[in-house]
């Protein structure tokens, strides 16, 4: 994904926002799940467990950022996704995150 930063997602220092981080990434490594699904499996949807991220190094108004996302692990019902935000003009990375998916299991039918 790319995305760049924004006056409206920047502090008032002028820097992608924390909560524009956070943001991003649960959108972003969740969007990596959803190429993997089928019947059954990671299916019906998920939600955060945990959102972990570290900041490296602030990315300024107008930085162009590139949005990289992996599976670690996808199981019956719990996954871990990573994903780093790095400056496209530089390759230097300015935040990452692990990711801790919990799977909606569907209502068991009642008898």
């Amino acid at each position: 994904f790319e995305l760049t930063c924004d006056k409206s997602l920047c502090n008032a220092t002028g820097n992608l926002h924390g909560g524009a981080v956070a943001l991003v990434f649960d959108m972003c490594t969740s969007a990596t799940v959803a190429p993997v699904a089928k019947e059954n499996f990671w299916d019906t949807g998920h939600v955060s467990r945990t959102l972990n991220y570290t900041y490296i190094r602030p990315a300024s108004e107008g930085s162009v950022l590139l949005v990289e996302s992996e599976i670690v692990h996808l199981g019956k019902s719990m996954g871990m996704v990573r994903g780093v935000m790095r400056r496209k003009d530089n390759g230097l990375v300015c935040y990452t995150c692990e990711h801790g998916e919990a799977r909606v299991m569907p209502p068991k039918p009642s008898l």
